[in-house]
C-alpha cells in the first residue's frame, strides 16, 4: 500500500479537498485552512505527489471509514455488533493490519466528530467511482451489512440505506439484489435476486444474467480496472455468491 507509506511518511500531499481531505488529514495529524465551503485546502500546492493510481486508494480507503462512522451513528449509537462487523471488513476483507488498520480506525474516529454528514462523504465518494460501478455495488453492499449487523434493521439505518441508493443511483433491481442477502427471504428467491432475474426466467435468461454479474466481479476484471487493490478479496466474496447462485438455479431448474 504504497500510498499509505508516503501519507504516514509525511512526505506528499494530495489533491482532493472536500470532507475527505479533510478526514485524512486530520486522521494522520495535519492541520490545514479550510475554505469558505468548508472543504480542505490540504495538497493543493502539491499536486503530482501522489500518482493518479495511489491518489484513487487514498480516497477509496478515507471514503469507506467515513461513510461507516456516520452510518453507524444513524440509529444514535454505535453498537458492538456494528464495531466487530468493521474490524471484520478491515481484518478478513480489506487486509488491513498494523499501521494501515490504526489508520483506518483514525479516519473513522475523526469522521465520526465531523460536522459534515453522511450524503456528503457518499457524495463525493460517488462523484469519483460513478464510473465504477463493481466499487458502488460493493460499498452499498458493505452498507446494508453495517445496517443489519445488530440484528435490527433500525428505521433510521433504512433512510441512510436508501439515501446512498439515491446518490449511488442504485436501481431497484440492483437494491433488491444485494437486500435479499441481509434480510428474511427464501433461499432460492435470494439465488434470483443476487443474479437480478425473476424465478420465471428460463435458464437461457439465468445465464446471461449469471454471465453479467460473473464478468463485473472477476477478479482479473476487477484488477484491469485498476480498482483500490483493498477490494479485490471483497470483490472475490461476491464473484463466489454469483457462483453459488447460478449453480443453485441450476440445479434446480435441471439445467
Amino acid at each position: 500500500m504504497s500510498w499509505m507509506g508516503k501519507i504516514l511518511g509525511g512526505t506528499v500531499g494530495w489533491s482532493f479537498g472536500g470532507p475527505l481531505g479533510a478526514v485524512i488529514g486530520a486522521a494522520i495529524g495535519n492541520h490545514f485552512d479550510q475554505s469558505s465551503s468548508g472543504g480542505s485546502q490540504f495538497g493543493s500546492q502539491q499536486r503530482g505527489n501522489l500518482n493518479q493510481q495511489e491518489e484513487k486508494q487514498t480516497i477509496f480507503f478515507t471514503s469507506v471509514f467515513s461513510m461507516l462512522a456516520k452510518f453507524a451513528q444513524a440509529d444514535g449509537t454505535v453498537s458492538r455488533a456494528e464495531i466487530k462487523t468493521i474490524d471484520r471488513f478491515i481484518k478478513n476483507e480489506l487486509k488491513l493490519q498494523g499501521e494501515a488498520r490504526k489508520l483506518a480506525i483514525r479516519v473513522f474516529d475523526e469522521a465520526k466528530k465531523k460536522n459534515n454528514s453522511f450524503e456528503e462523504y457518499a457524495q463525493q465518494f460517488y462523484d469519483n467511482f460513478k464510473n465504477e460501478q463493481t466499487l458502488v455495488l460493493g460499498m452499498f453492499d458493505l452498507l446494508m451489512k453495517i445496517a443489519v449487523a445488530d440484528n435490527d434493521f433500525h428505521h433510521k439505518e433504512e433512510q441512510y440505506i436508501k439515501k446512498a441508493k439515491n446518490i449511488f443511483k442504485i436501481n431497484d433491481s440492483q437494491y433488491e439484489s444485494i437486500r435479499s442477502q441481509y434480510v428474511d427471504t427464501s433461499d432460492l428467491e435470494k439465488y434470483y435476486k443476487i443474479l437480478e432475474c425473476s424465478p420465471e426466467a428460463d435458464f437461457k435468461e439465468v445465464k446471461r444474467q449469471y454471465r453479467k454479474k460473473a464478468k463485473d466481479f472477476h477478479p482479473d476484471n476487477v484488477i484491469g480496472k485498476g480498482l483500490p487493490e483493498e477490494f479485490v478479496d471483497f470483490a472475490e466474496q461476491e464473484f463466489k455468491k454469483i457462483n453459488d447462485a447460478y449453480e443453485k438455479i441450476k440445479e434446480e431448474k435441471g439445467a
